[in-house]
């Protein structure tokens, strides 16, 4: 679900959870950042650009309007 592109608050309504508990289970799951604050910068740059990423493969991976399955045209008898 953390992937989703949804609220934290739809997600635990959707699971029938407590918004808060949702809350501290996402903070717990995301690793510390360093503490160098230059490198901490660079692992949020990173994060973004991941999550981007991981956003546009999603879109890629949805069937293009113009791939839509067509219906076989008949043959035409040639002379």
């Amino acid at each position: 679900m953390a992937s989703e592109s949804r609220s934290t608050q739809a997600a635990a309504r959707a699971l029938h959870l407590n918004p808060k508990l949702l809350y501290k289970w996402q903070l717990e799951a995301l690793p510390a950042l360093p503490a160098n604050p230059s490198e901490a910068a660079e692992v949020r740059q990173l994060r973004a650009a991941n999550k981007r990423m991981a956003q546009e493969l999603e879109i890629l991976k949805k069937p293009s309007p113009s791939s839509a399955p067509r219906r076989p045209r008949e043959l035409l008898p040639v002379y």
